[in-house]
């Protein structure tokens, strides 16, 4: 699985309440050190905690906010919406360094006033939009990268809305997880401070017919999903048995199936085609050849 190797991914999301232990007395320290610094400019004043609706105000830096953009693979083609973008560092940084448009929403208006001069100052003004709204009332469905530093509560409402972005719109939130969804990368390069990424993950839940190369011993089977991670199960005489298991990441599938013909689990790696009627995947065949075989499931 390349870089978002389910074992390190899962090791590494272990480590996040240690981490975030850390960065919540690093959070201390400053409001109590730096809390009569101005992070805003001479029209406005922006001091640590600053409230807003929900949230309290605190900074990302340019580190945490440079590796999450690197770690969503963002470019040129992407339209990245920061949800509460605070001073607009995402959103400047994005349109600067990968040349994305990015949308930024934030309810305090000073910030959105802060944010369009400090873009302005940037030189990236015509590449960035700031809106003063409650980002619940806001429609980001268009988004191909969407950032979060919010915290667990807003999260966790905003997290039915960010499964229904399109396979493989990359979220990053900073610090706070999305409770049952496990990231798909862990963020930790910055000491100190911890981001995360999902990849929006395609729908596969449902029925799908298999061809009989694989000797299934049905030609139909379940896919039973949970956010990124799926089980592949047929039914027999009303007992369901689980035949393998896998992990969607956007619309790319990988998969490993206990075929009864093999000792060992045979690799299947595809990706969700026509619609999401089809998943193609490339076999690898068990001889020396080695040759891979394409293979198909039919969504019923």
């Amino acid at each position: 699985m390349s870089e978002y190797d389910r074992r390190s991914v899962f090791r590494s999301y272990k480590r996040r309440s240690f981490l975030r232990g850390a960065g919540s007395l690093i959070s201390a320290w400053a409001l109590g050190s730096c809390s009569s610094a101005n992070y805003g400019d001479d029209q406005y004043r922006l001091q640590l905690a600053t409230a807003g609706k929900d949230v309290m105000w605190m900074p990302s830096s340019r580190a945490i906010s440079m590796a999450m953009l690197h770690a969503a693979k963002t470019l040129a083609t992407d339209l990245v919406y920061d949800l509460g973008s605070g001073d607009g560092i995402i959103p400047i940084l994005a349109a600067q360094h990968f040349g994305a448009r990015a949308v930024g929403i934030e309810y305090n208006g000073e910030l959105v006033e802060l944010s369009r001069r400090n873009a302005i100052r940037a030189g990236v003004a015509d590449r960035i939009s700031f809106r003063q709204a409650d980002l619940f009332q806001v429609d980001f469905s268009e988004a191909t990268v969407v950032t979060l530093y919010l915290g667990e509560a807003l999260n966790a409402k905003l997290l039915p809305r960010l499964e229904k972005l399109r396979p493989g719109t990359r979220v990053v939130s900073n610090r706070f997880d999305l409770g049952s969804w496990r990231p798909d990368q862990m963020i930790t390069e910055v000491p100190n401070e911890l981001a995360m990424l999902w990849v929006v993950p395609a729908g596969l839940q449902g029925r799908w017919r298999v061809p009989a190369v694989l000797d299934l011993e049905s030609d139909t089977v379940s896919i039973v999903q949970s956010h990124q991670m799926i089980s592949v199960q047929i039914n027999r005489r009303g007992i369901n048995y689980v035949l393998g298991e896998g992990r969607i990441l956007g619309n790319e599938v990988d998969l490993e199936l206990q075929r009864a013909d093999q000792q060992a689990p045979t690799r299947l790696k595809g990706r969700l085609t026509q619609g999401g009627k089809t998943i193609r995947f490339a076999m690898r065949q068990r001889d020396p050849s080695n040759k891979t075989q394409d293979i198909s499931f039919e969504r019923l």
